[in-house]
This record gives structure tokens, C-alpha cells and sequence, in this order.
């Protein structure tokens, strides 16, 4: 449950109208919610609150509803600690899907919280960046997995507008991470498609891979790279469809030539580089992905991926 002001007022109240006696059932228990809060609390639809206090062991429902220690601690005073203590609550026990994401290395990553969530946590202000940080236990596992996700749709989705109206291409990615780019099309000439995805604060910016840049220069303007950005909803999204993905966009051989230097005594590479190319740079592509597009979760893709890397099989997903 995203702590929303709303969300989190519910709470405050439905645990304070059992904060001096259980309720003998759901419906009751929402009623004296609302008769206990002032106007504009009265006017919360306390139901979805209720059922996720209820699905989530904060309170009894055996006999009637009571509620537990943790849901009294925050059912006194309803000040701003008292508030953000709740929406802390909500995060822990129900952590978004993007949250392993957004929270890494000990920094919030803005740019992956979808829009409507992050516009419905803005009443946190200053405190939202800690809430979320402290959402993520010490030993969370890995992070990665959404981020593979949106990788892994960007390219199914290319390979879909590129097969979708009768063309010819072959998923190299599939077979082996050693091609330096996602896939191959022939239609008069030859295209090799190094695909990147984003989501809009990341659009425009992509990790370059070594052998990709040693790609880029042999096959020169065969060599095409491609970057499909997709919406905040995408994140949360149980089927990822055409209508979440807001732009497709294309950058120029020669623009990525220009903006690696050559290696010298004082410049190397490495494993890969992150490119941030100026906005102009970038044209828009004339690649449609087909209406009927439905991919699985950009959850579901990242494990997915994973799970193809735990088997022997490429993972070559980088955005």
C-alpha cells in the first residue's frame, strides 16, 4: 500500500477508534472510524485501509476485531511523527515492486518511482527520502531484478516492431552475449540493433559495454543503438503493453564515436561507460511496436533473466 496522506490518515483512525475497546466487526469498526474523525478524515473510504490492516496480522479478526501493539503505538496523537511512523509501517509491509530498485548503495534512485506514487508520497517532503531508505532491510537481496526487467521488455519490444509487419530478424542476444549488439534485421540492408531501455528520468542516458563500442566502431553505421523509454506505470504494471512505452528513440554511430575518446595513459576502458549524450542528439525512430504487444511484468522479465543466467544461458541486458 503506497503511503499516501489518505492511506495513512485511514490508518491513524482505524486505529484509534480501537484504541479503547475491540469492534465487533468490519463494518463497524469502519463506522467508528469515520464518526470518530474530523470532516475531511470522515470523508476517507477506510475500507481498502481496513482489509490491509486486516490481510497484513495488524489486527485480530478472531471474535472481534482488535487490533495489536504495534497498530496502538500509533494510535494516540495524530502529529507528523505519528504519520510518518505509519507510512514507514506501510512500506515495510508491503513494499512496492520498485522499491528494491529505487533504494541501492544507499541512495534513492528518483527515477525509477513511478510518477502517480511519488506524487501521492509528496506530502512526506523531507522525510521521504529517509522512509524510503529505511523501507529496505540490511540484508535485502538483489536489486537488479527490475532493472533487467525493463532491458529485457525494451528488446522484446524492438524485436516486436521490427518482426510485427512481415520484416526479418534474428533475437542474437538469445544465443550469445558476444555480438556486441540485440538483434540483427536484413530489409534491403543490414541492421544490428543494440537496444537500451529507460524510464523517463533516465531517457537519454545509457551504460555502453566495451565490446558494444568495439561493435559500434567495426560495423559503423550498420550498428544502430536504440533506446525504448518506458512510462512510471510500466513499473507496476502486471502486463507490460505498447501503450507503456512513451518514446522510441535512436542515436547516431557517429554521435556515440564522438563522444568516446580514445584510450591513451590517462583513459581506459573498462567493463563499459555510462554515454549522456546532448538531448539533440537524439532522433526519433520510425520503429512501431504493434498495438497488440503484451509482455509479461517487468518484474516477472527481470527474474526471468535471472534465472536464464543461473542456467548457463546470456544475460546481456544493459541500460
Amino acid at each position: 500500500m503506497i503511503p499516501t496522506h489518505g492511506a495513512v490518515t485511514s490508518v491513524f483512525h482505524l486505529a484509534n477508534a480501537i484504541r479503547h475497546g475491540s469492534q465487533p466487526d468490519l463494518p463497524s469498526w469502519i463506522r467508528a472510524a469515520r464518526d470518530r474523525s474530523a470532516y475531511l478524515a470522515a470523508a476517507i473510504d477506510h475500507e481498502p485501509a481496513a482489509r490491509f490492516l486486516l490481510g497484513a496480522g495488524l489486527v485480530s479478526s478472531a471474535g472481534a476485531i482488535g487490533t495489536g501493539a504495534r497498530l496502538r503505538a500509533v494510535a494516540d496523537v495524530a502529529d507528523r511523527t505519528t504519520l510518518v511512523a505509519i507510512a514507514s509501517m506501510l512500506l515495510e509491509l508491503d513494499p512496492p515492486v520498485w522499491l528494491p530498485l529505487a533504494v541501492a548503495g544507499g541512495k534513492v534512485r528518483w527515477e525509477v518511482v513511478p510518477s502517480k506514487d511519488l506524487e501521492g508520497m509528496e506530502w512526506l517532503q523531507t522525510e521521504l527520502e529517509q522512509v524510503l531508505l529505511g523501507a529496505i532491510p540490511q540484508n535485502a537481496s538483489d536489486t537488479g531484478t527490475l532493472a533487467l526487467g525493463i532491458g529485457r521488455a525494451a528488446e522484446l519490444a524492438v524485436f516486436a516492431a521490427l518482426t510485427g509487419h512481415g520484416g526479418s530478424a534474428i533475437h542474437v542476444s538469445e544465443i550469445s552475449d558476444r555480438f556486441g549488439y540485440d538483434i540483427e534485421s536484413i530489409d534491403q540492408v543490414t541492421r544490428r540493433w543494440e537496444v537500451k531501455g529507460c524510464t523517463e528520468r533516465t531517457a537519454g542516458t545509457f551504460h555502453l559495454s566495451r565490446n558494444e563500442f568495439n561493435k559500434c566502431q567495426t560495423y559503423g553505421a550498420e550498428w544502430r543503438l536504440v533506446q525504448v523509454e518506458f512510462s512510471g506505470e510500466a513499473l507496476v504494471a502486471e502486463q507490460v503493453t505498447a501503450a507503456h512505452i512513451a518514446r522510441i528513440r535512436e542515436l547516431p554511430t557517429g554521435e556515440i564515436l564522438s563522444l568516446t575518446p580514445p584510450e591513451t595513459v590517462h583513459f581506459r576502458w573498462e567493463s563499459s561507460a555510462m554515454i549522456e549524450p546532448l538531448l539533440e542528439a537524439w532522433v526519433d525512430s520510425d520503429l512501431k511496436v504493434p498495438s497488440g504487444l503484451r509482455l509479461p511484468s517487468l518484474d516477472t522479465l527481470g527474474r526471468e533473466v535471472i534465472e536464464r543466467g543461473q542456467a548457463g544461458r546470456p544475460i546481456a541486458f544493459t541500460t
